[in-house]
């Protein structure tokens, strides 16, 4: 089999992780209130969708820094080599999250599981939202990181010669932006809300390009 993985996880992966992501039934909500939506509007089926699109993307950012370090040494490498530490980073909160958001879906539905009483049952769930959302704040930061390393890699290993080429640098500028979520306060979730779905087409147009063969796939030519 010699066909390219990275530019079909490329494009699969954002797909079903934004499927997942816009049919979620929370946003900002914090609490008693997300416990209530999670349990009510949220569904495992809907979760397994959003994990697996979440494998894909990351799976295909791990295959796209594989692919350059085919032809990277030096500093290329080593922005490659802390790409991975980033995008492992990012895979493992995304993961603990989606986990922890699951636990809070199984907690409020499944009856065998037995609990004092009902107020504990909801606080448990209370607990494990808490957490979910404690490490959801920190994963846009990681996530932009890997990022810029991928976008400065590949600036390093061929400077681009047309606007398509340049594509691949439009991951600095997008992950600077995750980077910078955190200091933005109040409006945090309304600019992840506008920025996730660009993360997503980022990553398709690039498989895109890459499928069509408008741009070459990163590797030792």
């Amino acid at each position: 089999m010699t066909r390219n993985l990275t530019p079909i996880t490329l494009v699969l992966g954002p797909l079903m992780l934004f499927a997942g992501y816009a049919s979620w039934p929370i946003t900002n909500q914090v609490g008693s209130e997300a416990v209530s939506l999670l349990s009510a509007d949220a569904s495992l089926p809907l979760a397994a969708l959003g994990v697996l699109g979440m494998c894909l993307v990351f799976s295909s950012l791990h295959l796209l820094s594989m692919d350059m370090k085919q032809g990277a040494d030096g500093m290329s490498r080593q922005l490659l080599n802390m790409a991975d530490l980033f995008i492992f980073g990012t895979f493992g909160l995304f993961l603990i999250g989606f986990s922890a958001q699951a636990a809070v879906i199984v907690i409020t539905n499944d009856t065998t599981a037995i609990f004092e009483s009902q107020a504990a049952r909801d606080a448990a769930a209370e607990i494990g939202f808490t957490a979910a959302y404690s490490i959801w704040m920190l994963t846009p930061v990681v996530w932009g990181l890997s990022m810029i390393c991928l976008g400065m890699a590949h600036v390093g290993l061929k400077m681009p010669e047309n606007m398509t080429e340049s594509a691949f640098g439009l991951l600095m500028p997008v992950g600077f932006a995750h980077t910078m979520i955190l200091f933005i306060g109040d409006l945090e979730q309304e600019i992840f809300n506008i920025l996730f779905p660009v993360t997503m087409l980022l990553y398709m147009a690039l498989g895109g390009l890459m499928l069509a063969e408008k741009i070459d796939t990163p590797g030792p030519n």
